[in-house]
């Protein structure tokens, strides 16, 4: 007679490959801050699992963009490639040009000034992940006027914990943003160098972006077919 192996539930592998976030070797953890700007509360949108390197794309809210929208945080960061193909406003109440302007400011992480940030988070991860290798965002970005010095762009990795909202900083990345307003929209490339960076279950990603330095201000575009705003996680 054939004996059939025992197969541990799924919940039971599931436990077993979970790892305390706060492990993370040289990881930073500070308190989430929160301001009276806009937070999307009413975005509907699922992050899911990956097996395999994964892009997921920074939208507005609603997304697709049907009209110019103040400045929003915590915005959503998921699968969907964008498909709108008008270029709206994101910030009103921060300047009246199409994309999202960010005001230059110290560039820490700790910015909170209603135009000197922008966000973008996951859903809540429903498995663990180990994060190894390099995570690259890729922007569509320029100089919010002709002339001028060239601004940096700074964008900094998280993972955010929504039980207490505390968060891992897994790194920080910048760039220089040299065309401008006279230019088209250019793409440039942010990446991350991750270790074996393990990510709970019930955790969010989140996406960062400050600017610093220069005499004008970057700004990105984001959540249209042609300028598709992306992270690629390893």
């Amino acid at each position: 007679m054939t004996r059939r192996r025992a197969v541990a539930p799924p919940m039971v592998v599931a436990a077993l490959c979970l790892f305390a976030l706060g492990g993370l070797s040289g990881a930073r953890v500070t308190l989430a801050l929160v301001t009276g700007s806009a937070t999307v509360s009413h975005n509907t949108f699922t992050t899911g699992a990956w097996a395999t390197a994964t892009t997921w794309y920074l939208h507005n809210n609603p997304t697709p963009p049907v009209a110019g929208t103040t400045a929003q945080f915590n915005l959503a960061l998921d699968g969907t490639a964008p498909t709108a193909t008008t270029f709206y406003n994101y910030d009103t109440d921060c300047d009246a040009r199409a994309g999202r302007s960010i005001k230059r400011g110290g560039g820490a992480v700790t910015e909170t000034g209603a135009c000197l940030y922008a966000t973008w988070r996951s859903a809540a991860l429903p498995a663990a992940r180990t994060l190894n290798g390099t995570a690259t965002l890729t922007t569509w970005a320029r100089k919010s006027s002709t002339g001028g010095t060239s601004p940096t762009l700074r964008a900094f990795l998280r993972v955010f914990d929504p039980g207490t909202s505390a968060y891992v900083e897994l790194g920080s990345a910048n760039v220089s943003v040299t065309n401008d307003s006279s230019t088209a929209w250019a793409s440039y490339a942010l990446p991350w160098s991750l270790a074996s960076v393990s990510v709970p279950a019930g955790r969010q990603i989140e996406v960062k972006i400050v600017a610093t330095g220069s005499n004008r201000d970057p700004e990105i575009a984001y959540d249209t077919s042609a300028t598709p705003t992306s992270l690629q996680l390893p």
